[in-house]
Parts: C-alpha cells; structure tokens; sequence
C-alpha cells in the first residue's frame, strides 16, 4: 500500500468511525440529556418545502414546522438567495457598533403590519429573549415592580420568561424561587381585575392563543376586557405573539381578530422562516423612555438573521400566503371536525387559521398516533399541559393535495387506535 492510498484508507477510517454510528447514538455521548424530544430516533438530513428528507432517505410530509417556525417551508429559494447575498456582504458587526441596512429595513418593513402606531423595534435571538425584553421595558417604564400572566401561558424558558410560564409544571421543577411579584392570574377578568385592583403591576402578558398551553383560543370578549382593565389600571399590556404571529393564523399577528392594540408586542418562530430572531416593539412614546444602554445584545438582529426576515415577510406578501392559510386553515378545521363526528375519541378541535389543535385528553392515546403518523412519513408534535394534544402548524405554504395526504396518514393511525 502507498503513501496515497494509505492516506485515502484513513480517511475513510476516520469518516467511517463517525458516519457507522446513528445520530441518536452519537447524539446521546456528547449532547446534554436535558434536551426533551418528541421522538426516541428521528433523524433529518434535510428540507424542501412542507417536506422533511431522513438520513434513510425516507420523505416526510412535516405539519410541525419545526415547532411552527418554518413560515415560508423549508429552505424557500427566496429566503436562501437573501441569506446567501447578505452572507457575502457581512455577517455580524452589532449594532451596538454601526448601524447596517437589513437591522433597519427589517424594522421598517414590520412597522407596516403591526398593529401598533409609531412602532420602534428592538431585534433579539428568540422568543424567551423577547419576552426578557419586554419583561425589562415594562419595568423601566412604569416604574412599578409587578408582572401578571395568565394560567396555562408558555413565554419561555429563560429564568423571567420561565417565571411567567406554567404551561407546563415541570418546566419550573428545580428552578425557584423565581422573579418576586410575579402573580399568575386565572383566565377571567374577575381573577385579573383582583391583582390589578391590589398589586402594583408594571406589565400583563397575554397569548392570544395558549400555545405550549394547548391551543385554547381565547374570544375577543375576554382580550378586549383585558385590554380596558390594563388601560384603566395603567398596566402596560404584553402580547405575546411568538406562535401566532407572522401569518399563522391567517392575519399578520392573531390580536388583529379582537382589534386590540397592545401596547408592547413580543414575536419570533416564523419572523425568518428558521434563521434565530426574535423582537419586540412599542410606540415610539413607551420605546422612547428606554434610556440607551438600559438593553442590548451582541448577536440580536444578526445580518444574515434580518435578511431572512425580509425576505420571508416579502414571500408572504408576494404569495399571498395570508390569504392561503386563511383559506387552508379553513379547509384543514373543517377536516378535523368531521374526524370528530366519527371518531369519539377526539374531544375537541380548536384554533385559528393553520394553528389548530386536536385535543384528545389522554397523553397516552396522542403518543400511539403521533408514532403511528411518524412511521407513516407524516410529522405531527403535540402540545398541551398533559401532552393531550396534537397539533396542526404546517408551513404557510401548504396546498390541498398536502393537506389530504396527511389527513389520509391521520385518519388511518385514528382507525389504529379506536
């Protein structure tokens, strides 16, 4: 054996050595338990559209979305020709040092859809970072040391973020005490009229559907009444559209519906289609009181990050995918509700627009069809306190003939379990 193909043998070696192993296996010696998943051994290469492709080389039609971030599907050829024309250009630079055209464009362009006037914007990594963010404004703000969330609410899982959750119990496990006078307020305006009435309150944050909660839809009634009682007491009110923003439930941000304006207003998931933002904005009168220096970031508003945005909020815009997930939305829930008149084991279906939650009020029954489903080349993820739920977030480009092919793998793992 030559010095080349002695050479060639040992880089196979050395390829081999990492290749004949699972990702699985070779995931579980170097990466941290604490990672949770919804799948014991599902391993992706790559994606192209409303499909995912497995290192098998099997074809998955995915309705997760990647926990419904992937607005435009995955790997949109205009989001990735932005993204590689401002990977030319410039990465990073902070704008804590200079000032760079996608960071204001991006600004700019949100400014046009977001129900706020006179909006100011500041961009993070994600949406525990904007909830952070508006956590830190409500208090420089208003001067007042007091914060109000509604039961059954997921902001995040960042320590402020993670003291306003309780989606989930055990997200809090381990972790108190948390941020003092916090107070968690049951979904009435009776509960929150109370610690309004008694607490001095900088900000309540408010989704106006529970996402990791179960996709319970709040009626415009109650977020309406939340938004005078907020106005009467002087209380900033939060809206946390990180799930149901950017086009998911078939209008820009979900508080369209109720007509109310928040006054700080929280996204992230679908605002680029994958690449890692987040961002909150307020008018100009509430941003303007934040003195500079009072928040920053190194990485927030990444280059690359906000051109991906643009291009995503360009795609929605050009392809007109409001209007397709109004009408996919539509169709999808109609689908849903006549799996429930024949199939008892479906309690309820709920939501708006392609966020739309199958409730099935037993954790176990929703494991059975999620793996029955995952083996069938359909991804669906549940959600919900107890995991009751499975739900319905595909990207928002999603077409009828998909909808049908994953509604045929549905019914089939219901057949499976009833």
């Amino acid at each position: 054996m030559d010095f080349i193909e002695c050479l060639q043998y040992i880089t196979k070696y050395e390829y081999n050595k990492y290749t004949m192993k699972n990702l699985k296996e070779r995931g579980e010696k170097v990466l941290s338990p604490v990672l949770g998943k919804y799948f014991s051994n599902f391993e992706i290469e790559k994606g192209k559209g409303c499909y995912l492709f497995s290192t098998a080389g099997r074809k998955y039609l995915d309705f997760s979305s990647g926990i419904a971030v992937a607005a435009t599907g995955y790997s949109h050829p205009k989001v990735v020709k932005a993204a590689k024309k401002q990977l030319e250009k410039l990465i990073h630079i902070c704008i804590g040092v200079a000032y760079y055209e996608p960071y204001v464009v991006l600004a700019e362009r949100l400014s046009e859809i977001v129900p706020i006037k006179n909006a100011q914007f500041f961009f993070c990594q994600s949406g525990s970072e904007a909830v952070e963010a508006a956590i830190k404004l409500a208090k420089y703000v208003t001067h007042k040391p007091g914060l109000v969330a509604i039961k059954g609410g997921f902001h995040g899982r960042s320590f402020g973020a993670l003291s306003l959750t309780t989606s989930k119990m055990k997200y809090r496990d381990g972790y108190g005490p948390f941020l003092p006078k916090v107070y968690i307020a049951e979904p009435s305006l009776a509960s929150i009229s109370k610690i309004l009435k008694t607490k001095k309150i900088a900000g309540l944050i408010l989704e106006p559907i529970l996402g990791e909660g179960g996709y319970l839809v709040f009626p415009k009634k109650f977020i309406k009444g939340v938004r005078k009682l907020c106005t009467k007491h002087k209380v900033l009110m939060i809206m946390d559209e990180i799930q149901t923003g950017i086009g998911r439930t078939g209008k820009w941000f979900a508080s369209e519906y109720s007509g109310v304006k928040p006054d700080i207003l929280c996204m992230a998931k679908g605002i680029a289609s994958g690449f890692p933002l987040g961002a909150i904005c307020a008018p100009s009168k509430i941003m303007g009181k934040w003195s500079p220096g009072a928040h920053g970031g190194t990485f927030g508003g990444n280059p690359v990050c906000c051109a991906a945005a643009i291009a995503t909020l360009d795609t929605i815009k050009k392809e007109k995918l409001l209007k397709n997930t109004k009408k996919m939305g539509i169709y999808l829930k109609k689908k849903l509700l006549a799996l429930k008149a024949k199939y008892p084991i479906i309690k309820e279906v709920r939501g708006l627009g392609l966020m739309l939650g199958v409730d099935f009020k037993d954790s176990a029954v929703v494991k059975k069809i999620l793996n029955y489903c995952l083996d069938n080349k359909l991804v669906l993820i549940s959600t919900g306190a107890d995991g009751t739920v499975i739900r319905f977030v595909p990207p928002l480009i999603v077409k009828k003939k998909e909808i049908d092919q994953g509604l045929r793998v549905f019914t089939k793992a219901l057949k499976s379990v009833s």
